[in-house]
């Protein structure tokens, strides 16, 4: 493989109204897994604000524990080299990180394709391979976290990507 698919997701501030992200989950292209919460910029609290998300994140701990646009964008820029990266909800991602590039704007340099999608194309039906997993809950309503995992698996499995292990010979 020439380099590892990207797998991303993201929570927005309202469930209802999504304006602004306040955390991203992605995977590297190491297979490792990153969870970043954002703090708000000041334009998107003109806009909306924080409401009750499943994973319970307030205004509070994104000021305190969050980091800021700029900061992810130039993680991003170092690590994300690809032209696409994957997402369970395409459109709402694909929003999210328009968001945050445009508060320092700037445009993303990657496209968001859904998760479907990119396993279909190369031959795997998503749903029977998250059979397998015996998942309790959907999709959908996995934390971010084990929802990237659960993709890198699946990618795993199926010979879509391969983890090499550090300090190995290629």
């Amino acid at each position: 493989m020439s380099s590892l698919p990207i797998f991303i997701t993201t929570v927005a501030n309202s469930s209802d109204e999504p304006m602004f992200p306040i955390l991203f989950t992605w995977s590297t292209p190491d297979a490792q897994i990153k969870e970043v919460l954002l703090t708000p910029d000041d334009a998107w609290l003109e806009k909306g604000h924080v409401e009750n998300n499943p994973l319970n994140i307030n205004e509070a701990q994104l000021y305190e524990f969050g980091y800021e646009a700029s900061d992810i964008l130039t993680e991003w820029i170092k690590e994300l080299d690809t032209d696409e990266v994957i997402a369970l909800d395409p459109d709402l991602t694909a929003q999210m990180i328009e968001v945050t590039y445009d508060c320092k704007g700037l445009d993303p340099s990657f496209e968001v394709i859904g998760v479907y999608d990119w396993f279909r194309q190369r031959d795997v039906n998503l749903n029977d391979e998250l059979e397998e997993f015996d998942l309790t809950v959907p999709l959908h309503l996995l934390p971010p976290d084990e929802l990237i995992a659960a993709l890198l698996q699946v990618a795993y499995k199926n010979g879509l990507i391969e983890l090499v292990q550090e300090g190995s010979a290629e």
